[in-house]
């Protein structure tokens, strides 16, 4: 999996932390990115509001927290 944030766009700190974009790419899973961003599944949907994580589609814009 390649993936990069989108054109290395970094978005406003929030509480202390910095969020990045990610768009979901075809074949993309949530354990990859998860795995790819040092995060957890659990993280990447309460971050996103994902209740499903297995509802991933390709084009979906994701917010990674760091």
């Amino acid at each position: 999996m390649n993936a990069a944030p989108l054109e290395d766009e970094v978005l406003e700190s929030v509480n202390g932390g910095t969020m990045i974009p990610y768009i979901v790419r075809p074949g993309d899973s949530m354990d990859e990115i998860a795995k790819h961003f040092h995060c957890t599944v659990e993280q990447l949907c309460r971050w996103n509001n994902i209740r499903n994580p297995q509802d991933l589609k390709a084009g979906q814009k994701l917010v990674i927290r760091f």
